[in-house]
């Protein structure tokens, strides 16, 4: 069986050591035709740039430049496998949809960065290991993704839990609690993580939402009974919470199914800071126990 517990990380291509670094800011291209011109160069696009007159026709060049591109895709896809055979270890083995592998291999051919292509590599693993896991859709969104997107993806995946029988991901941001009788003013008190202080911005939630990963409404669970208590998971760690009143609710925003399936992709990366706040928040109201395993069933 996969380990699906093993995180993919995305990041940026490291600049290396002080002379590769010294060496990139002297090839940095300073005005905008220099950088048309350079662009051009690559694409094979610089024919009518050029001072001295080209020999080969249009078509010639045309010819060319998709040479390159077929080039490119095949060691964009040869990379891609490399990678996923490098992941892969004593997994049981299934056998993917041949349509599917045909639209992945489509797909993932026009992805060129690093760190978008372990992802992939992931994408490709898992579906090796487990026949059906990544839908269709998911490959589209994740094709039009950028890096920049996908870290976002990722930071949100790394505060993702989930609780009740519902075992899809959760974004949790707080709770609500009713106040006691003896009480005047507001009938309920919400308190909040800022997920902002995790590097997760509301404006990063809106480029999930963007992206079809995120529902656009936070929502309240219904009330969280005294007994049984109610399993919740974080990034593979069970937990149980049993309320200390009555009249507690949990505040959250939940992934779309396909936000769903590509955090099950990235794999459990747990984030301290985020997990001790969310604890000592939870315990403000609940009394929380650890590496619970149980087949309680809670309806939320």
């Amino acid at each position: 069986m996969a380990n699906d517990n093993k995180p993919t990380v995305i990041e940026h291509e490291s600049t290396g050591n002080t002379k590769k670094q010294q060496d990139k800011k002297s090839s940095y291209i300073k005005d905008s035709a220099s950088c048309v011109l350079n662009i051009a160069q690559t694409y094979g696009l610089d024919a009518l740039l050029q001072d001295d007159p080209v020999e080969k026709t249009p078509l010639d060049r045309a010819m060319q430049r998709e040479r390159k591109r077929h080039e490119q895709r095949q060691k964009n896809l040869e990379q891609i496998l490399k990678a996923t055979h490098g992941a892969c270890r004593d997994e049981t083995a299934g056998k993917p949809d041949s349509d599917w592998l045909y639209r992945y291999f489509d797909m993932a051919q026009e992805i060129h960065n690093p760190s978008m292509q372990r992802l992939w590599a992931q994408v490709l693993k898992r579906e090796i290991t487990n026949p059906g896991s990544t839908s269709m859709k998911a490959l589209k969104v994740l094709q039009d993704m950028s890096p920049k997107e996908a870290q976002v993806l990722q930071k949100a995946a790394s505060l993702a839990c989930s609780f009740g029988t519902d075992s899809s991901r959760k974004l949790l941001v707080g709770l609500k609690a009713r106040n006691g009788i003896f009480s005047f003013g507001k009938r309920d008190t919400t308190t909040a993580v800022n997920t902002g202080n995790f590097q997760l911005p509301y404006s990063s939630l809106l480029v999930l939402i963007e992206l079809g990963l995120l529902h656009g409404t936070e929502l309240e669970s219904g009330e969280i009974e005294m007994d049984p208590p109610l399993p919740l998971t974080y990034q593979g760690k069970s937990h149980s919470l049993q309320p200390q009143t009555k009249g507690v609710r949990l505040l959250y925003y939940r992934f779309s199914p396909t936000g769903n399936e590509l955090c099950k992709l990235l794999g459990n990366k747990p984030n301290a800071q985020y997990y001790d706040q969310v604890v000592a928040l939870l315990s403000q109201k609940f009394t929380v126990h650890t590496e619970v395993k149980s087949s309680i069933h809670h309806t939320v």
